[in-house]
C-alpha cells in the first residue's frame, strides 16, 4: 500500500511541540484517555476525541467514522479541524487494495492503522476535482477482528507529521477509544436492561399487590379505588383511573376511581368510546376494540393532540389503557399514565395486561358474590320476615330477643317483652272476611311503628298478635310504651266505608324478673296480655306463675339471711361527676351478693325479697355498716367524698333509724356531711307524714338528702317543696329515653328546671355515653351518674379507678 512514513530524524515540529518523535501520539493518546473518563454517552465522547486531537495534540483535522452495516463504508459521526469539508469525501482504501476485496470493513478489522497521502480521493475512487494541500491521513481502526466498528482519521499538512512512534500511539489512542466506545455502549445497554427490568418488576410489584387485594376486596368500589392507589403508590405511575362504558347517545365515560388525578381533570378530558377525535385516545379505542392501546406517545402521536398540552403540564409523557372484560363484554377501561415516553415496553405491557384480566375477573366475582348475597337476602327476608307486614317473624324475634337477652346480662340491665293482641280480630275476619282482616293487620303494624322508633325490634307473633322488645328497659318504661301503643290505636280503623276498632290488650314480661330464657320471656308475655284481656285493663305486667317463682323466692330468702350474716355481701360503688369541672363529688353504695350457687347477684334479684320478707333493715345494717367503714378507709388514705346510701320505705319508718345512724357517727368518726341518704320518691309517699318526720331528723344531724328515681312516683309539688332534701335524682329511664323520646326529654329539662327554682341540685342517674353527657350539661344538670363515668367497682377498688384517671381521659378524647 501506498503511504509515507516521516523521517523523524530532521527534528521538523511545530512551534511548541516538544522536538521528540511521539509527543503528539503521547498527547492525543492521554486526551483520548481522559475523555473516556469524562463522557456520558458515545454522543458526547467522539467530538471531544477528535477536538483533542487537533486542539490538544495540534493535528490539522481529525474525524470519527462509522462502519455501515455492509461493511463497504465508513459513515463520519464526529469531526473538528481544517479539512472538515472534505471528511465525507476521503478515499479510505489504502492504494494497494482494493474496495472489492471485502469492503473498508474487511480492511478495518485487520486492526493495523495506515497513512494515506495526498491527493485526497472521493469515496467512490474518483479523482477529487479540487483535492485540499499536499498532507497525510492517518486511517486509525476502531476495534480488530470481528468487532471493528470504524475508524479514527486524523490528518496533517506536514507530510512528517506521522512518524512510527506517533503512529503506535495514535493506534494505542484508537484501541482505547474503541474501547471506551465499547464500554458505553455497554453501560447503555446495561442501563437499558435495568430500565425494562425495573419496569418489568414495577409491574410484577403492581400485580402482586394488586392480586393480593383482589383477594381481601369486600365490595367493587373499594376494589376499584385500592387499584389506582395501587397502581400509583406502589407502581410508581403518574395516575391510574378506572372508567365505565356509558351506553348513552354521546358513549361516554363514567369515572369510577381514580388516583394521582382528580376527577374534575379527567371529566374536563371528554373522553368518549365513539369513533369521534376524542374517542381515539387509549380509552376509546380500548373500550371501542375491546384490545388495549399501549405506549401511546403523548408528545408525539397525532391522535392525543387534544390532550398534548395538558399532559405536558401534569408531566406525563406516555398512557396505556386496557380494556374490561366482564360477563362477555367490554364494561370500561383502567387507564395507566407513565412520565417516561418511552414507558410500556412490551413485557411491562404484558404484566399489566394480566392485571386488567384480573380486575376484571374480580369484579366479575364481587358482582356474582353481590347477586348471590342477595339471593341469600331474599331467602333470608322470607325465612324471617312476615309476608303481610314486613315486619320480622316469631322465628326472628326470637333470635333477636336471644341476643339481647346475653347484651342484658353482660350489662347487668333489664329489657322487656311486650306482646300486643288486637281484640275482636277472629270476629272482623268472620264477618268481613279476610281481606280486610289483612288490612287491619298492616294499620296495626304501621300505628305500633310510629310508637316504637326501631321497627327491627317489632314482630308479628300470630295472626293477630305483634310482639315489641324494649332493650334497656324495666317494668315501668314498658308499661310507659304500652300505653303509648294503645293511645296509637284508640281511633276506628277506616277498611273501605267500615269503621273498626283497633283496640289491642298489651301484656309485658321483663327480664330477669319474668324469665331469663327468650321462651319463657315470650309465653309469660303472652299470658299477660291474656289477663289484660279478661280483666279489661288494656295492659298487664305478668304475675302468673307463682309456683317456682315462690320456690326461687324462699331458697333466697333463707340464702339472703344467711347472707347478711355470713358477710357474703360486697360493697360496690358508683361514681358521681360535677358537669361543671368533671369532678368526683361523691360515690353511691351499692351492694352485691356472691352467692355461692348462683354467683354474683344484682340489687333487681334480692332488694325485693329483702323488702317482702323483713330483711331490708338487716340488709340496710350491713350496706350502712360497711358504706361508714369504706368512707373511714378512704379518710386514712386521704380521699374526702360523700358516699350515699338508699333508704327503703321501711327504714324510714323504722324508729331506731336515727338511734342507728348517729351510733355509726360516733363509731367511724368523721362529719355528718361525708354521709348521703337517698330515698324513692314512692317510698316517701307510702307514708308522707312519717316520711317528712325522719327526713327532718335525718337533717338535724347535718347529713344530706337525695331524693332518688324522681318522676315514678305520685308526689305532688306540694309535698316536694316541704320535704327538707339537698337534691333530686332524675330517674334513669326518662335519661336513657330522653335523646329519642319526646316526652322522656321534655320530663328531664322540666325537673332540672323544677328542681333549680326550688333550689335544689340534680343529678342525672343513667348517663351512658358522651351524647347523653353532652345533653344534659346543656341543660343545666349538676352532677352525672352513670355508665360514662364509671360502671359499679368494688368499693376497694375505688382509690385505683381515682388514680387510673380513665373517665378525664375518656372524656378528653
Amino acid at each position: 500500500m501506498s503511504w509515507q512514513m516521516p523521517d523523524a530524524s530532521t527534528g521538523d515540529h511545530r512551534p511548541g511541540e516538544a522536538p521528540w518523535a511521539g509527543s503528539r501520539g503521547l498527547r492525543v493518546l492521554r486526551a483520548v484517555h481522559s475523555a473516556i473518563i469524562a463522557a456520558r454517552d458515545e454522543a458526547s465522547l467522539l467530538p471531544e476525541v477528535c477536538r483533542a486531537v487537533v486542539d490538544t495534540a495540534g493535528y490539522t483535522s481529525a474525524w470519527i467514522g462509522r462502519l455501515t452495516k455492509d461493511g463497504a463504508t465508513v459513515q463520519p459521526v464526529a469531526e473538528h479541524g481544517a479539512l472538515e469539508d472534505d471528511f465525507g469525501r476521503l478515499q479510505l482504501v489504502p492504494a494497494d487494495r482494493s474496495e472489492g476485496e471485502g469492503g473498508i470493513g474487511k480492511i478495518l478489522r485487520e486492526g493495523r492503522p495506515w497513512v494515506v497521502a495526498s491527493p485526497v480521493h472521493r469515496l467512490t475512487g474518483a479523482v477529487a476535482e479540487s483535492a485540499p494541500a499536499p498532507g497525510l491521513v492517518a486511517v486509525l481502526p476502531l476495534g480488530s477482528g470481528t468487532e471493528a466498528m470504524g475508524a479514527l482519521i486524523v490528518g496533517d499538512a506536514d507530510p512528517s507529521a506521522f512518524n512510527a512512534l506517533d503512529l503506535d500511539l495514535l493506534g494505542d489512542a484508537a484501541r482505547s477509544l474503541a474501547y471506551g466506545i465499547e464500554s458505553l455502549r455497554s453501560a447503555q445497554r446495561h442501563a437499558r436492561a435495568e430500565d425494562e427490568l425495573r419496569r418489568v418488576d414495577r409491574a410484577r410489584r403492581t400485580l402482586s399487590a394488586v392480586n393480593r387485594t383482589l383477594v381481601r376486596a369486600a365490595n367493587e368500589e373499594a376494589l376499584l379505588v385500592d387499584i389506582c392507589r395501587i397502581l400509583v403508590e406502589e407502581g410508581g405511575y403518574r395516575y391510574a383511573w378506572v372508567g365505565y362504558a356509558l351506553h348513552d347517545e354521546a358513549m361516554g365515560v363514567q369515572i369510577m376511581a381514580h388516583v394521582g388525578v382528580e376527577k374534575a381533570h379527567l371529566d374536563g378530558l371528554q373522553i368518549t368510546w365513539n369513533d369521534t377525535e376524542r374517542g381515539r385516545g387509549a380509552t376509546g379505542i380500548a373500550i371501542r376494540t375491546g384490545l388495549p392501546s399501549i405506549g401511546r406517545n403523548m408528545l408525539t402521536d397525532p391522535d392525543l393532540t387534544p390532550w398534548r398540552d395538558e399532559a405536558l403540564r401534569r408531566g406525563y409523557a406516555a398512557i396505556s389503557a386496557f380494556p374490561l372484560h366482564v360477563g362477555g363484554e367490554v364494561i370500561g377501561n383502567l387507564t395507566i399514565a407513565a412520565a417516561e415516553p418511552d414507558a410500556f415496553d412490551a413485557a411491562e405491557a404484558d404484566l399489566l395486561g394480566e392485571l386488567a384480566g384480573d380486575l376484571a375477573f374480580g369484579i366479575e366475582t364481587l358482582r356474582t358474590r353481590e347477586r348471590s348475597r342477595q339471593a341469600e337476602a331474599a331467602i333470608k327476608r322470607m325465612a324471617e320476615q312476615d309476608p303481610l307486614t314486613g315486619l320480622p317473624n316469631r322465628w326472628r324475634l326470637r333470635l333477636r330477643l336471644d341476643d339481647e337477652i346475653g347484651r342484658a346480662r353482660t350489662g347487668h340491665r333489664p329489657l322487656a317483652l311486650l306482646m300486643l293482641g288486637i281484640d275482636h280480630f277472629q270476629e272482623i275476619n268472620e264477618t268481613l272476611g279476610y281481606h280486610q282482616g289483612d288490612a287491619m293487620l298492616c294499620e296495626v303494624a304501621a300505628r305500633v311503628g310510629r310508637a316504637v322508633v326501631d321497627t327491627a325490634n317489632i314482630a308479628r307473633m300470630g295472626e293477630a298478635e305483634f310482639a315489641i322488645l324494649l332493650p334497656n328497659s324495666d317494668a315501668g318504661a314498658a308499661s310507659r310504651m304500652a300505653q303509648r301503643i294503645l293511645t296509637e290505636m284508640f281511633d276506628p280503623v277506616a277498611i273501605g266505608e267500615v269503621m273498626l276498632d283497633a283496640g289491642g290488650s298489651i301484656g309485658i314480661a321483663v327480664f330477669p324478673g319474668h324469665g331469663t330464657e327468650s321462651d319463657t320471656l315470650i309465653r309469660r308475655a303472652n299470658v299477660a296480655m291474656h289477663q289484660a284481656r279478661q280483666h279489661g285493663h288494656g295492659q298487664a305486667l305478668y304475675t302468673g306463675g307463682r309456683d317456682q317463682e315462690c320456690a326461687r323466692r324462699l331458697a333466697l330468702i333463707g340464702d339472703l339471711h344467711r347472707a347478711i350474716d355470713g358477710n357474703e355481701l360486697r360493697l360496690f360503688c358508683q361514681p358521681k361527676v360535677r358537669f361543671s369541672n368533671r369532678e368526683v363529688c361523691g360515690v353511691e353504695a351499692l351492694v352485691r351478693w356472691e352467692h355461692p350457687q348462683l354467683g354474683m347477684l344484682w340489687p333487681d334479684e334480692f332488694i325485693g325479697l329483702a323488702e317482702h320478707s323483713g330483711l331490708i333493715s338487716p340488709l340496710t345494717d350491713w350496706v350502712m355498716q360497711a358504706a361508714f367503714r369504706q368512707s373511714y378507709v378512704w379518710r386514712q388514705a386521704g380521699l374526702r367524698l360523700p358516699l350515699a346510701v338508699n333508704l327503703s320505705a321501711r327504714d324510714l319508718r323504722d324508729p331506731k333509724l336515727i338511734e342507728r345512724v348517729r351510733n355509726l357517727l360516733a363509731t367511724w368518726g368523721g362529719e355528718p356531711e361525708g354521709v348521703q341518704f337517698e330515698l324513692t320518691e314512692s317510698a316517701l309517699m307510702q307514708d308522707p307524714a312519717g316520711g317528712l318526720e325522719s327526713m327532718r331528723r335525718l337533717k338535724d344531724l347535718g347529713i344530706e338528702l337525695f331524693i332518688d328515681d324522681f318522676g315514678t312516683g305520685y308526689s305532688s309539688l306540694a309535698y316536694l317543696q316541704k320535704l327538707p332534701v339537698d337534691a333530686i335524682k332524675i330517674d334513669r329511664s326518662f335519661v336513657l329515653d330522653m335523646l329519642s323520646d319526646t316526652d322522656s326529654a321534655v320530663i328531664v329539662r322540666s325537673t332540672i328546671d323544677l328542681a333549680h327554682d326550688l333550689d335544689l341540685e340534680v343529678v342525672a342517674e343513667g348517663v351512658e355515653d358522651r351524647a347523653g353527657w353532652s345533653h344534659l350539661a346543656a341543660q343545666g344538670c349538676d352532677v352525672a351518674q352513670g355508665y360514662v363515668v364509671s360502671q359499679p367497682i368494688p368499693a376497694e377498688a375505688y382509690a385505683e379507678w381515682r388514680a387510673d384517671g380513665s373517665f378525664e381521659a375518656r372524656m378528653m378524647a
